[in-house]
């Protein structure tokens, strides 16, 4: 009976011992199965959101599309060709501006902001384009928070310049901010240019030129104030003072009235005409009323019929692709 009971209990430790053995492997395991699992699931949590997210981007990428393809067919595209062709008396013109922070006027050379679109948004231009019609004086302006915050993408600029241009025309630079530690301020005045006045000239209802009008400063003074800037060719405009703009000025030395609409003195109105004749052989005559122009681009008198502008984007903007 004693032999029986020994042989029993030795059995009975065998199987504990192999319980106890086969335990921690068991868990492991059933552990190891866990997490697998879970790790399953996480990606396909991973794999739904990412699906989720393509599918938002896709939707959004389609819609922003869409909206270009819709602006394109409106001609509010400065780089297609039908906004500079086959123009009638009346008809629209698409002009776009390219604002360069930091960007001196030689700098330009070689460069059309439609032809080097990559090249030049890598180096930060921003665009703005506009619908005008043919046989009406236009202000074209954006906003002065897009100015400044393009300004303010460059750290180091100390002056920014613009361009005019339509699908392959380009017209000369201008500068329209300097500071006085510009290394091509040779004068050392500074200030934001508040107007300049551009004539295309159309050949056959085809842009041909894009040329600047030098307005000069009569309005703020002739060319010896301190308000009266260089721009480019020998070109002068006026200019609202850096200080006066910053809000930044005390006393007499703030030029500008920021509480009124001499506000729009800190951004800049470009006033285009048009010359030349259109695809009918019919004569543009606005390019004769260059004096009239610069009365409207010095006056802020946009009220005016003649002077009204139609944005196709507001402000400056990165460029359409």
């Amino acid at each position: 009976a004693k032999a029986l009971d020994r042989d029993a209990r030795a059995r009975n430790r065998e199987t504990n011992a192999s319980r106890a053995r086969s335990t921690p492997r068991s868990i492991a395991s059933t552990v190891a199965t866990r997490e697998s699992d879970g790790i399953v699931t996480m990606r396909a949590d991973a794999s739904i959101a990412a699906s989720r997210r393509f599918f938002v981007v896709a939707f959004a990428l389609a819609f922003a599309l869409a909206g270009v393809a819709r602006a394109r067919a409106y001609g509010y595209d400065p780089c297609a060709s039908s906004g500079e062709r086959g123009i009638e008396i009346a008809g629209a013109v698409t002009i776009g501006l390219a604002f360069w922070p930091g960007g001196a006027l030689e700098r330009w050379d070689g460069y059309h902001p439609c032809a080097q679109r990559a090249q030049l948004a890598a180096l930060g231009v921003g665009t703005t384009s506009f619908v005008m019609n043919s046989a009406e004086l236009t202000a074209l302006r954006g906003t002065r928070a897009d100015e400044d915050g393009l300004y303010a993408t460059n750290a180091s600029a100390t002056m920014m310049s613009v361009v005019a241009y339509t699908a392959t025309r380009v017209s000369a630079p201008r500068a329209v901010r300097l500071e006085a530690a510009e290394p091509t301020n040779a004068n050392g005045r500074s200030g934001r240019v508040n107007a300049l006045t551009l004539l295309v000239t159309l050949d056959g209802g085809d842009v041909k030129y894009l040329r600047w009008h030098d307005g000069g400063c009569g309005a703020c003074g002739g060319v010896g104030d301190a308000r009266c800037l260089s721009v480019g060719d020998g070109d002068v405009a006026c200019s609202a003072s850096l200080a006066g703009c910053d809000g930044t000025c005390s006393g007499s030395a703030c030029d500008v009235d920021l509480a009124t609409a001499d506000a729009l003195r800190c951004q800049l109105t470009v006033t285009v005409a048009t010359s030349g004749t259109d695809k009918n052989d019919e004569v543009f005559v606005l390019g004769s009323q260059l004096e009239r122009l610069s009365m409207y681009a010095s006056s802020g008198a946009y009220a005016s019929a003649s002077a009204q502008s139609t944005a196709a984007v507001t402000g400056v903007t990165g460029f359409l692709g």
